[in-house]
């Protein structure tokens, strides 16, 4: 049994290939944003170096998202499109919770996505891998409330009144997009609750496909595996485009467009 996993959320678009006993293997993209170009050479490449034939996979997983909505489409098209040709299921994995594969019970995990204007898309998971913050968008202000929620109810079941030292592991870009804010919020911790933020290292920051198969490894055992058609995109917002179609600013825009064209 191998799932062939593909992960284009991020900057740097990955294909991983996984087997029934968990033996990973992982092709990342060179360049930034090159998915079109590098997915179906990096999937052909690692079927060849494993030595396994399209006919020997079970599934196609994509990391459904959210992050790019561009690279989000790419992924997602690229997995259907090699589902459907090789008749296979597919399986959605959401890319944040990915990250509660870092929950090894030595520290809270906070994953969080540049989605700009002090936006992000995060989560909170406990050390055991619970959920403390379900996956979505957030400001990033809400994120580090919620991190700040969870440390004042867990010293208020200490016996003492007093928190044990905690860690919490920040992963994502959002890191890169909000250093200075998390200096602060480290410093804070540190001086207020005696808890260590940590950065992720950049090797260990970002999301890749090894962490696509590993979920999707779990779900297609769970039996949790879908049909072509029903493996979309999670875009966790709408894209700037639909929000000005909504509200009706897009069509101001154009209308200002056709006034200034005529105006000449």
């Amino acid at each position: 049994m191998y799932i062939l996993a593909i992960e284009t959320t991020g900057p740097l678009g990955s294909v991983a290939l996984i087997d029934d006993s968990g033996n990973c293997s992982l092709k990342v993209s060179a360049e930034e944003m090159n998915h079109l170009k590098d997915l179906m050479p990096m999937a052909q490449q690692i079927l060849d170096e494993r030595k396994i034939a399209k006919s020997q996979l079970s599934a196609v997983a994509a990391s459904i998202g959210p992050g790019s909505f561009t690279g989000i489409r790419i992924g997602v098209s690229t997995a259907r499109a090699i589902a459907q040709a090789l008749d296979l299921p597919a399986i959605a994995v959401p890319t944040l919770d990915m990250f509660k594969q870092k929950c090894d019970g030595s520290a809270l995990i906070a994953p969080i996505f540049n989605a700009r204007r002090g936006q992000v898309y995060g989560g909170l998971f406990a050390e055991d891998g619970g959920t403390l913050l379900t996956s979505g968008p957030y400001l990033l202000t809400e994120v580090l409330a919620a991190i700040e929620a969870h440390l004042a109810d867990v010293r208020a079941e200490m016996p003492c009144g007093m928190l044990q030292a905690s860690t919490i592991t920040f992963y994502g870009d959002g890191i890169d997009a909000y250093e200075r804010e998390l200096s602060a919020f480290k410093e804070k911790m540190l001086k207020t609750e005696g808890c260590r933020i940590l950065l992720a290292p950049k090797e260990e920051r970002y999301q890749d496909a090894a962490m696509a198969a590993r979920a999707a490894l779990k779900k297609y055992e769970a039996g949790e595996t879908l049909a072509v058609n029903q493996l979309l995109p999670d875009y966790m917002r709408v894209t700037e485009a639909e929000q000005k179609l909504k509200d009706g600013s897009l069509a101001k825009e154009r209308a200002a467009k056709m006034a200034r064209f005529k105006a000449r």
